[in-house]
């Protein structure tokens, strides 16, 4: 019983730090298919992306102070069409699960916030 006590705190901790592994790999291998076109999805990269004025890293993204759970799935789940020069950020079109994954990748970038 003090085992099962010990694994759950262990998880609970994970969680409440956005530690989810399997979400966050995911995450990660979906955003190097999908965005590295556009950005820097991973610091330890060496593919860079191909345009010539690439969008923001996934690593800047996260350490912005707005960069919230909230506010990667609200940018995430609508069209933004004046973002980036000549505003070429298209519409994502994520299934939910993506974005699940692709913003626990991103906050895993990022600091810790409580």
């Amino acid at each position: 019983m003090k085992y099962l006590a010990t694994m759950v705190s262990i998880a609970v901790v994970a969680a409440a730090w956005g530690t989810d592994d399997g979400l966050t790999t995911r995450g990660r291998k979906f955003a190097e298919l999908v965005c590295s076109p556009c950005h820097v999805v991973s610091p330890d990269t060496d593919e860079t992306p191909i345009l010539r004025q690439p969008g923001p890293s996934f690593a800047a993204i996260a350490a912005r102070p707005s960069t919230t759970d909230a506010t990667l799935r609200a940018f995430l789940q609508t069209s933004h069409p004046d973002i980036g020069p000549a505003a070429r950020m298209p519409n994502p079109r994520l299934a939910d699960y993506e974005i699940d994954e692709v913003v626990a990748y991103i906050l895993s970038l990022g600091p810790a916030r409580r």
